[in-house]
């Protein structure tokens, strides 16, 4: 039986959310405990300065020593090992964006042609492997950031001020976990897309889901397709006068948080109904 191009838009227009949702579960996942430890220590550190301080607006310089070195070991428990569990905790979420980004994209596809599609196994691919395996890097270096700001000189100066900023500092992992995450699970899913279109054959197509409501340089690619391991143009938005990202690129992510997606299309699919890329292309532009 034919499908109608009105029913795959929709439905492939519903796969951002799901890749939506599996983003925010593994932000959580791998930030929180990083994020819950740094508040704690936080919190340790600001009763600690109250106690210190007393009356006076600094702490005494023996005072002084305790407190810094008490706030180094809080910042050094709360980091231990926090970049390679937020690293393992985004690989497992990569991969289920994988899994479900290809089961999507091959029942989509089987649809569209009338006969099953082979089988893909789910991989993340090199983008995702990518922003989960530099992780623990960009965390210890927020780690080492922030006990730059801890000196004697810095809280003599700033005072409590100096404290709230070291830990404003570290925090910057904790978002920097997320958008490593974001980058992952989006980048899982197109792969995971890509390849099912190549498993099909090597003429089929890669069209670009835009996410709804969607960022102008997202929607302008709405439609538009491209064969695996071609490029997108880059440039491209619905705002010529804010365009961005000028380099031509494979696929989504356009950006962090970015959750377009990919669908294998061939024009020649007997799909009933209007082209399916200037549907796709029209519920992304009726947004703007």
């Amino acid at each position: 039986m034919t499908v109608n191009s009105n029913q795959v838009a929709a439905a492939a227009r519903q796969q951002p959310a799901t890749t939506r949702r599996i983003e925010q579960r593994t932000g959580t996942t791998a930030a929180q405990p990083l994020a819950i430890a740094l508040a704690t220590a936080r919190r340790d550190a600001l009763q600690q300065w109250a106690s210190a301080t007393g009356r006076q607006t600094i702490p005494s310089p023996t005072a002084l020593e305790r407190l810094i070195a008490a706030i180094k070991k809080a910042l050094g428990s709360a980091f231990r090992g926090a970049g390679a569990a937020a690293r393992d905790a985004i690989r497992q979420g990569a991969l289920q964006a994988a899994a479900l980004s290809a089961q999507q994209a091959s029942h989509l596809a089987a649809s569209m042609r009338t006969q099953p599609s082979p089988y893909v196994r789910p991989v993340i691919g090199p983008d995702a492997a990518t922003a989960a395996d530099t992780v623990p890097d960009a965390v210890d270096g927020d780690h080492r950031h922030a006990l730059a700001l801890l000196t004697t000189a810095s809280l003599t100066a700033l005072g409590l001020g100096a404290v709230t900023g070291v830990f404003n500092r570290a925090r910057r992992a904790v978002t920097r976990i997320a958008q490593h995450a974001a980058v992952a699970i989006s980048s899982a899913a197109s792969h995971a897309a890509t390849a099912v279109a190549q498993a099909i054959g090597p003429t089929i197509r890669l069209l670009w889901v835009a996410e709804p409501g969607a960022c102008d340089a997202c929607a302008a690619y709405a439609g538009r397709s491209t064969r695996p391991g071609q490029k997108f143009p880059g440039g491209l938005s619905l705002n010529p006068a804010r365009a961005m990202f000028p380099a031509p690129l494979e696929g989504p992510p356009r950006h962090p948080h970015c959750r377009c997606w990919l669908l294998p299309y061939s024009p020649d699919w007997p799909i009933d109904g209007a082209p399916l890329p200037g549907l796709l292309r029209q519920h992304a532009h009726r947004r703007s």
